[in-house]
């Protein structure tokens, strides 16, 4: 299941007003941000998302720094990176209606819509930044049967991966030595196959007789690495992965399923960010990877919550992953067996942490990024 789905059920609720901290600043000046308790000495974590506010019917668009929220408008944010001291942000807006709004980026708070954001199909899933460049990654619908355009933007002017003729999504982006890499899947002969777009170039990261998908991207050198998923066609048995280069390493799981979001290199460590299916009793396991071994974060919890990780950094040995997790209703006549509060939270080192603990929230962190 793609993170995009369950962003999709949140934001398809009606915007009725904002709340809290907004980015204080004017158009030429960094903005003047929150400071929360230091999560790691010396450093500061920005971690991205949305929740509802108190309203009940509000996605708000926002940040963490260090725990401390910084709301942008409604809508929901995606992912996270901070150069020089800029904050930047990819995500979409809604107007008070709900219905009205577009995809976008914000620097220190200011909104910079991207051609063909108004279209009610388009989203955007990772941000990155290169010598003053902006890259958002994403996918744009064009009407026709198939028409979701893998695609990315460049100072908010877009570049289709794909056509009309073939179905693509992209997951993220990154810049290395001037080469912009996207990566996501594709439909080829009715599969899904993982891949990746090296200044637009094609390359497919394993044959029609798979299932699969590629996430997130990082770099060392000239190496790059792709987290990911992968599945022998027709088992429904996923398989977390990365790819080094093109070539494939197996994680380790448990139940019959596993997925990887994040990927973040540090020297010679390589950490990986997603959820791990549990036995027949318990639900998805949020997890991380190290060096290829399995921690499972939230198995103390997981024969009554789901929780997914979508992305994964690392600093002076401590590790921050983020994203969400439900209490599981089982009886459908509790109150809540359709509407369980959905928490966005981070794990240091092993110990959740809530973003938001209202008892009726629903919200996501998406991305972390550590200065």
């Amino acid at each position: 299941m793609n993170k995009q789905i369950i962003l999709l059920l949140f934001i398809g609720l009606a915007f009725l007003s904002c709340e809290d901290n907004a980015v204080e600043q004017d158009n030429n000046t960094q903005p003047t941000l929150p400071t929360g308790e230091p999560i790691i000495e010396g450093k500061r974590v920005y971690i991205s998302g949305f929740y509802q506010d108190s309203s009940l019917a509000q996605m708000v668009a926002c940040f963490w720094v260090d725990g401390a929220r910084v709301d942008l408008e409604y809508g929901a944010a995606e992912a996270i990176t901070v150069e020089d001291g800029d904050v930047y942000v990819a995500g979409q807006w809604f107007d008070s209606t709900g219905w009205n709004g577009e995809a976008c980026y914000w620097v220190n708070g200011v909104r910079y819509d991207l051609e063909g954001g108004g279209n009610p199909s388009t989203e955007v899933t990772d941000i990155a930044v290169d010598n003053g460049d902006v890259y958002v990654s994403g996918v744009m619908s064009d009407g026709t049967t198939f028409g979701t355009n893998a695609c990315y933007w460049k100072n908010g002017i877009r570049t289709d991966l794909t056509s009309s003729n073939v179905d693509a999504m992209a997951n993220s982006i990154g810049i290395n030595n001037g080469d912009v890499y996207v990566t996501g899947w594709r439909i080829q002969n009715h599969a899904s196959i993982a891949c990746y777009w090296k200044n637009g170039n094609l390359n497919n990261l394993h044959n029609t007789s798979y299932f699969g998908d590629a996430y997130d991207i990082a770099f060392k050198d000239n190496d790059f690495y792709i987290a990911g998923e992968i599945d022998a066609q027709s088992t429904d048995n996923w398989n977390a992965c990365y790819w080094k280069n093109g070539n494939k390493v197996n994680l380790p799981r448990s139940g019959y399923g596993a997925t990887a979001f994040g990927i973040f290199l540090n020297g010679n460590d390589i950490y990986l960010a997603g959820y791990t299916t549990g036995s027949l009793f318990t639900f998805d396991i949020g997890c991380k990877w190290t060096n290829g071994n399995l921690h499972e974060l939230s198995s103390p919890v997981a024969d009554t919550q789901q929780t997914w990780l979508y992305d994964i950094a690392v600093a002076d040995n401590v590790k921050i992953t983020v994203g969400f997790y439900y209490t599981v209703i089982i009886d459908y006549n509790d109150p809540l067996y359709y509407d369980s509060p959905i928490f966005p939270c981070y794990y240091r080192n092993g110990q959740r942490i809530n973003l938001e603990d209202a008892e009726w929230q629903l919200g996501e962190a998406t991305g972390v990024f550590i200065e």
